[in-house]
């Protein structure tokens, strides 16, 4: 386990995180401008999922070291962490923001067609120009996200139960009855005396080692499997985007997605550290001083 070039890796991705998000606005103006082909706009969008494809192959070689590294990862806040899903944020949460862009443009057009008044194959909706067709697919792909992440969901809380079934329950049992002989022989040992008159001593080691090997083991064998759902998860996220961007919607629509989830998870993160340290900046600072006669 390596935290410092995990947290390097974090630093180098948000990094390129501000920096593609910096493309794609120019990106956005220059669309809006009538500047800028959708050939141009397709080539920006896919440097963008190029970026997120490089970072999941990254996280996925360091979480094969120590996957539970990365479900409450130390170099993010409390906050973000606590906003986590298996290491990331949930691939539903890029069609529930496609569908905030959309706002209230996109809520009128599902009333008309929940009451009969459909419009044309012809006309967009809401602030991204979304269609009908496009509408659909994106509902398909909500829904066939949402049931991944269910039994992706529901394997975690299998691998967080097995933690109190086998292997791990019965070797705490036997660690504990071996600290309780550990514990007996030497007090068998201060009570009688060796052939100098000397207290005698435990062998160092002797009672846990195969004990402490097979909790080894153990958890080693959890750390797998968290890095397999963490490898699972990335590939879900990373199949929702590139299904958004490529596929259903134009390559101005993808930008305008795109900027957003950058713009989401930059603010996320800047938010959260300024009021970490805001909270730490009120926590009482510790007295310099252990007695009333140490120097200042």
């Amino acid at each position: 386990m390596d935290l410092a070039r995990y947290a390097a890796c974090d630093r180098q991705w948000i990094a390129g995180q501000e920096v593609g998000l910096a493309e794609l606005v120019a990106a956005a103006a220059s669309a809006a401008a009538g500047r800028t082909t959708d050939e141009e706009l397709s080539a920006v969008v896919e440097r963008c999922m190029r970026g997120y494809e490089e970072y999941a192959t990254s996280r996925r070689a360091m979480a094969r070291e120590d996957g539970a590294a990365f479900f409450a990862p130390p170099w993010c806040t409390a906050f973000e962490n606590a906003v986590l899903w298996l290491g990331g944020c949930r691939p539903s949460l890029t069609v529930r923001l496609l569908y905030s862009l959309c706002g209230e443009g996109l809520e009128a057009h599902i009333e008309e067609l929940v009451g009969g008044r459909g419009r044309g194959e012809g006309t967009g909706m809401g602030l991204l120009g979304i269609k009908p067709a496009q509408l659909d697919q994106i509902n398909d792909l909500h829904h066939r996200t949402l049931r991944e992440e269910g039994l992706l969901t529901d394997r975690l809380a299998t691998l967080q139960e097995d933690i109190a079934d086998r292997p791990l329950l019965p070797i705490v049992r036997e660690r504990e009855r071996a600290a309780a002989a550990a514990a007996a022989a030497l007090a068998a040992r201060h009570v009688g005396a060796n052939s100098n008159g000397l207290p005698g001593r435990l062998e160092a080691g002797g009672s846990f080692g195969g004990v402490d090997a097979e909790v080894d083991a153990a958890m080693e064998s959890y750390r797998a499997g968290l890095a397999k759902l963490l490898e699972e998860a990335d590939e879900l996220r990373l199949s929702t985007a590139r299904a958004l961007a490529t596929q259903i919607l134009t390559p101005r629509q993808a930008v305008e997605m795109l900027v957003a989830g950058k713009q989401l998870h930059l603010s996320v993160r800047d938010w959260s550290r300024r009021q970490q340290r805001e909270q730490n900046a009120r926590l009482p600072r510790a007295s310099t001083s252990t007695s009333s006669g140490a120097n200042p």
